[in-house]
């Protein structure tokens, strides 16, 4: 395997092997590799301690980052490229989550340590040899993501992220998750409690735009992660209101799926738009509270602004993503029957705004297509593109306001 490594990727390690020393590119770049898939970063490896490493490349006039030395790593600076060293280590971690991380002098030891098989391959930066401690080339050719220990929970209660991390991966790989590791996760579920929000957040956004890491198809992608979060139950952890719809019935004559099943088929019907997306997965989340209260969902929309904005602020989005998905939540039932006039529409538009406009078009879209499974054309929608470039060839004045940048967090 040519894995084309930089030619001053391949000085260090000249430098690493005079010290008696190999130096290995780990992870996801000789994982995406063997792949073909595209390579976003690249991590190293080798026996060299952090005061080594950081002697070594001041030495060779490479700058150097001491990024977390507690825990063995180093980032070295290669022209306008950055590769985080990590010494070969074996992961303690005490009663309360203390993680003390102990040098070991290979990566046949080291592998153990990560979180799963297809992340646990070593490439020598010099020859190209692979080192697979842990069986991860067979897990490449059966597509499935397998925790590196023998006892899936040892590896996941490690750490309650690699939860995320595991649906993460699987979904955007296409991957499925390995037997005894699917339900090691189930029975971890609960320890995502102890993760910050910011962390749980990130991740989730990652599986919601899963499609756009490596171009699966979102039905693939964003509709499997979102099953496996409620598979394993780290859907009642990380967003127990939306866990609440699970089993909801609906009316069969608007819809196809219970409330929860509805959900997910919107939001992978959705354009990649993570703002969207985030509209799409809270704009139904009160209907098992209003169905409760009133025998009915009428009004949902309403409630649904107020729980989704107490989410929102729980996993630590910032203020303008917050207002936006909220907003989007609130009147994501502005028209249903389409009956609306033009002049009631024109009104509203300029009061609102030319993005969120099209942002409410495109959720309008999603519900629909969400509520039967089926790509069709959604009247409503069309109807108010049609009349918002009606509007813009008039020149009507639309207010500054827009939506933010994907991905506010």
């Amino acid at each position: 395997m040519d894995f084309d490594f930089d030619p001053e990727l391949k000085r260090l390690a000249r430098l690493v092997r005079c010290r008696g020393a190999e130096l290995f590119v780990v992870g996801g770049h000789v994982r995406n590799t063997l792949l073909g898939l595209p390579i976003s970063d690249t991590d190293v490896t080798s026996r060299l301690r952090p005061d080594e490493m950081l002697a070594l490349c001041d030495e060779a006039g490479f700058k150097v980052v001491p990024k977390g030395i507690a825990f063995g790593m180093v980032e070295v600076h290669i022209g306008d490229k950055k590769y985080e060293h990590t010494t070969f280590r074996a992961d303690k971690y005490a009663e309360g989550g203390a993680h003390r991380p102990t040098a070991v002098d290979s990566p046949l030891k080291d592998a153990f340590r990560r979180d799963f098989t297809v992340n646990a391959l070593y490439a020598s930066v010099l020859t190209g040899e692979i080192t697979d401690p842990t069986g991860g080339m067979s897990d490449l050719e059966k597509r499935v993501i397998r925790a590196t220990s023998s006892d899936p929970e040892i590896i996941l209660r490690d750490d309650g992220l690699r939860l995320m991390r595991l649906v993460r991966f699987a979904s955007e790989l296409d991957f499925d998750i390995e037997k005894r590791t699917l339900e090691a996760a189930k029975k971890c579920a609960p320890l995502l409690a102890d993760i910050s929000a910011e962390r749980v957040r990130d991740e989730l956004c990652k599986i919601l735009m899963a499609d756009t890491k490596y171009g699966v198809e979102p039905r693939k992608s964003v509709y499997r992660g979102l099953k496996m979060l409620d598979e394993t139950g780290l859907l009642d952890v990380a967003l127990p209101e939306l866990a609440r719809c699970r089993g909801v019935e609906q009316s069969p004559r608007f819809h196809r799926f219970n409330v929860l099943e509805h959900i997910f088929h919107t939001v992978f019907m959705a354009r990649a738009d993570l703002d969207l997306r985030l509209g799409c997965l809270l704009h139904d989340v009160a209907k098992p509270v209003v169905l409760q209260a009133q025998g009915n969902m009428h009004g949902h929309d309403v409630l649904g602004e107020s729980i989704s904005r107490e989410i929102m602020h729980r996993l630590r989005f910032d203020n303008a993503c917050t207002d936006e998905v909220s907003w989007l939540v609130r009147n994501h039932m502005f028209d249903l029957d389409g009956r609306a006039k033009e002049p009631t529409l024109k009104k509203r538009f300029v009061k609102w705004g030319e993005r969120r406009v099209l942002a409410l078009a495109d959720i309008r879209e999603a519900d629909f297509r969400g509520s039967i499974g089926e790509y069709i054309e959604v009247k409503s929608a069309i109807r108010w593109r049609r009349v918002l470039d009606e509007m813009q060839a008039k020149g009507t004045p639309f207010p500054r306001t827009s939506l933010p940048a994907p991905g506010g967090i």
